[in-house]
């Protein structure tokens, strides 16, 4: 009887570990969806981040990027990706604003006077704090990815100073803070589809846009748009973010091949940015747009007529977190 006892419980117990070393060895699935098309080196970077993921869990973690909104926009996989249908998706601020309020902060104009400002500000505490804010919402945040600063291309003028801007009519997103300062220069904004652009600036709907370089190169805005000056007024991005109920499913160690993953891709994003801008204006400039670098002082002066907007909305969102960003900003300028 002590014979046959003994045998059973050898015989479960290896009955127990072999269903763990088949847990163990179990594929998940991780579906990422992005709004860019393959030609996007936001795309490229996640490939990396997919051969990366793949290859330190040895294919355990099997990652499939699928591109130009083929899950939906990026609200509607942000809703798959509570239901765990879809495990990351690459939003932007404005839309993860609509699910964490501070988030917004980052769609301000002029709280960034330099790219390295931004990059040290969103990787230090007070960007970790912003993702740490994901958590209630049921997901995680990995990082931010460079999309670089946003810049005013127009069919009437150069713009070289404040009062350029006077009465022009400039396509802008659907975004409250970003109205309110057009409107603060004296333009006078109108958000439409990005889809509907080109048409509107080449039927003379709009006078202008704004936009990254690179997206107004690749999109052959340029084409009718014979003037750009370098406002740089909004430093754009996108969060790596991931499902919280995917990510506490996985192993520490998966969990930190995640992070690694996410923290190669965005390097990728910041060295493609940097290039590609540079690029996308010296190939407009060959193709005759009139480029205008603004002084310092024309700069400080657009600033100071848009400071009482970006304090107004800076405040509606989170007065105190609206302050520690500036702190941060002040200190690193």
């Amino acid at each position: 009887m002590k014979k046959t006892l003994t045998s059973i419980i050898v015989s479960m117990a290896v009955l127990g570990l072999t269903g763990c070393g088949e847990k163990e060895d179990e594929v998940k699935v991780m579906k990422v969806g992005i709004g860019v098309p393959e030609s996007h080196f936001e795309f490229k970077a996640m490939k990396s981040f997919e051969a990366f993921v793949e290859e330190q869990t040895q294919g355990k973690l099997d990652v499939q990027i699928y591109a130009s909104n083929q899950l939906g926009n990026d609200q509607e996989v942000l809703e798959s990706i509570k239901l765990n249908t879809v495990q990351m998706n690459l939003p932007a601020p404005a839309v993860m604003g609509n699910i964490v309020k501070e988030f917004n902060i980052l769609e301000l104009p002029f709280i960034f006077p330099t790219e390295e400002v931004a990059n040290q500000v969103v990787d230090g505490e007070w960007g970790k704090d912003l993702l740490g804010k994901l958590e209630n919402a049921g997901y995680v945040g990995l990082g931010y990815g460079n999309f670089g600063f946003r810049h005013v291309t127009n069919s009437i003028k150069p713009i070289t100073q404040l009062s350029d801007f006077e009465g022009m009519k400039l396509r802008t997103m659907q975004n409250r803070s970003h109205l309110d300062a057009f409107r603060a220069l004296g333009s006078n904004p109108t958000p439409m589809p990005f889809s509907e652009l080109f048409s509107s600036l080449q039927l003379g709907t709009v006078d202008g846009q704004e936009n990254p370089f690179t997206n107004i190169y690749s999109q052959r805005l340029f084409e009718v748009q014979p003037y750009a000056s370098d406002t740089g007024h909004v430093y754009s991005w996108v969060v790596f973010v991931v499902g919280k109920k995917f990510y506490d499913g996985l192993t520490p160690e998966y969990q930190q091949i995640l992070q690694q993953g996410a923290d190669l891709a965005k390097e990728e994003m910041r060295a493609a940015v940097r290039i590609q801008d540079e690029e996308s204006l010296q190939k407009m400039i060959e193709a005759g747009v009139k480029f205008h670098q603004l002084t310092d002082a024309a700069k400080q002066e657009i600033r100071e007529a848009v400071a009482p907007v970006v304090k107004q909305h800076g405040d509606e969102i989170d007065p105190v977190f609206f302050a520690e960003l500036q702190q941060q900003v002040n200190k690193l300028s």
